[in-house]
């Protein structure tokens, strides 16, 4: 999150701040709506979904009833599945 905020501050501090902002608002809403994501195209599971976050990516996974996030990742990256499953 640091990282990302960095880059963006770099030409926007307050856009940085709203993008980090609306990241951390959709993590935190995942455990009271977790299946509220989609699931992730480049995998076939229905435990690891996606919600979107300006030009993030917010990947987490379902486990019981818990909520794991995953990793974060710019829209126009393509992860490779191997990528996702470490």
């Amino acid at each position: 999150m640091k990282a990302i905020h960095d880059y963006i501050a770099k030409d926007s501090p307050a856009n940085a701040k709203a993008v980090v902002r609306d990241i951390l608002e959709r993590a935190t809403m995942l455990p009271d709506t977790p299946r509220i994501g989609r699931r992730v195209p480049e995998l076939d599971d229905p435990e690891i979904r996606e919600v979107p976050a300006h030009s993030w990516r917010v990947i987490y996974q379902l486990r019981g009833d818990e909520v794991f996030i995953v990793t974060l990742v710019h829209r126009r990256r393509a992860p490779t599945p191997e990528e996702l499953r470490r």
